[in-house]
């Protein structure tokens, strides 16, 4: 039996990142994803978040607003590298589904029930478009959420980290970004280079430890900044920051 649903957004989550590119590849792999829930302006919002401040983690519900207006996927290259295949969509966190919805499990670090404009949860964590509709929170439960029996699939736990550095002139640059108000920029950049922030098809093509890719240069946006980078011997060195 088919039926169809229509759902209101409760809210809007406003991230840094501003383009697909650049973004985790999962929730919580970032300490420096600083984010914003923003709740529409609805009265009965206040009394809907009591009590939510005693949990430490969150579930959010949202829509792919950006993964296209095609047919979805039922086969799909996923963003592991290791993968060698394409998957079954229901056995992958694909954004190309018969319904773009998703959900991502975020630390929570404050309600501001006196924003301007409505209600702003605080969170950290997040693997977010900016602008990405929310349709629901609920709180983060682990002795319901966290399975201890639970294995990973065809997907390996380990996470390879890459080792960062900085030019001269980037560091110059950085430094005035965070007195102009941007504290933790510098941390932000270094943790989303250190996960190789490339799409898929460019990291299988050019490993960044292949001798083939020493040399190459790439650029992504996080927030209003343009993030230059290049391989130096198995370094990702960022050469420069802009303003956009």
């Amino acid at each position: 039996m088919s039926s169809t649903f229509t759902f209101q957004t409760i809210g809007h989550v406003i991230t840094p990142f501003r383009e697909k590119f650049g973004i985790p590849r999962q929730s919580m792999m970032m300490t420096e994803a600083f984010s914003i829930i923003k709740l529409n302006p609805d009265p009965n919002y206040t009394a809907a978040l009591k009590n939510l401040d005693q949990f430490s983690h969150l579930w959010i519900v949202f829509v792919f607003h950006k993964n296209g207006s095609g047919p979805w996927r039922p086969l799909i290259d996923t963003p592991r590298v290791e993968a060698g295949e394409r998957m079954g969509v229901f056995a992958t966190r694909s954004p190309h589904r018969p319904n773009p919805i998703g959900m991502s499990a975020v630390r929570l670090e404050k309600i501001d029930f006196d924003a301007l404009g409505g209600i702003e949860i605080h969170v950290n964590g997040v693997d977010l478009l900016d602008n990405t509709p929310v349709l629901d929170i609920k709180p983060y439960v682990p002795y319901a959420d966290r399975l201890e029996d639970a294995n990973s699939g065809w997907i390996k736990t380990d996470i390879e980290r890459h080792p960062v550095a900085w030019s001269d002139d980037a560091l110059v640059k950085v430094a005035q970004f965070t007195t102009d108000g941007h504290p933790r920029i510098k941390a932000l950049i270094e943790e989303m280079l250190a996960l190789d922030p490339r799409p898929t098809s460019q990291r299988r093509a050019a490993p960044i430890h292949e001798i083939s890719t020493e040399g190459m240069k790439f650029a992504f946006r996080v927030l209003e900044f343009d993030v230059h980078w290049e391989v130096k011997n198995g370094v990702l060195l960022v050469s420069k920051v802009m303003t956009l």
